[in-house]
Formats: C-alpha cells, structure tokens, sequence
C-alpha cells in the first residue's frame, strides 16, 4: 500500500510540475572554444564583445555570450604558467562575466580588472 502511495505521488508530482522528468531535447551546446578562440571573440581590439560590455553597448545576449567565453577559458589550459593560478585567474573573469550578465553593482568596474590583458599574458601565453 505505501509503495502504490509513493508511485502515485511521484507520477502525480510530474504532471502537476508539467512533466519534470521528460526528456530534455534542447541541442547540445558546441564544443567549448579554445583560449585562442575565446581571445579571438571576446578581446578583438576592433570588434570585441569585451570592449562592447566596457563602452555600455553591448546586448543581454552579447553579456551572456562573454560569460560563456570566459567559462570555456575557465575549463581550458594555459599555453604555459601554473595551471591552478590559471584557473583561479580564469574563473575570476568569467564571476565578473557572470555579475554583469545579472546587472550587479560595480561589475563593470571588476570586470575592467578581471579581464587585463597584460596580466594574464605575462604569465600564461
């Protein structure tokens, strides 16, 4: 009796959530890009979506897009240097991404520090 009346809440729990347990169809995300290509994309002097966000004109889906660029960097490796302070280095950007995405206040700011060149250049590429 207990078992029918577990079966019976988990089935009426599905539908009630509007099927939580079916299949999820979405298509998989590409392959994440390399740290060359996320250099590419996001740091480009000319068209960067990084110097969009800084300059205030960059679209909700351009912010999101850098958030997804720094967590492929994130998950990448270093051409050389420590590959824990990579990831430290790396993460700290693609938070900072992450603030701007939800708008927090003074994530510009972190992001403009998070995201220097030069920093990251002198000691992994």
């Amino acid at each position: 009796m207990r078992i029918r009346l577990f079966v019976g809440s988990l089935v009426a729990a599905a539908v009630c959530t509007g099927g939580v347990f079916a299949v999820n169809n979405s298509a998989p995300k590409a392959s994440p890009k390399t740290v060359k290509e996320v250099m590419k994309i996001a740091h480009d002097k000319e068209a960067g979506i990084l110097k969009k966000i800084l300059s205030g004109g960059a679209s909700d889906a351009e912010k999101k897009q850098l958030l997804d660029l720094y967590i492929d960097m994130a998950e990448g490796e270093p051409k050389k240097g420590d590959k824990a302070e990579w990831k430290i280095a790396a993460s700290a950007a693609a938070l900072s991404a992450g603030k701007v995405v939800l708008g927090r206040e003074g994530a510009i700011e972190e992001l403009t520090k998070t995201s220097d060149c030069k920093a990251c250049h002198s000691k992994f590429k």
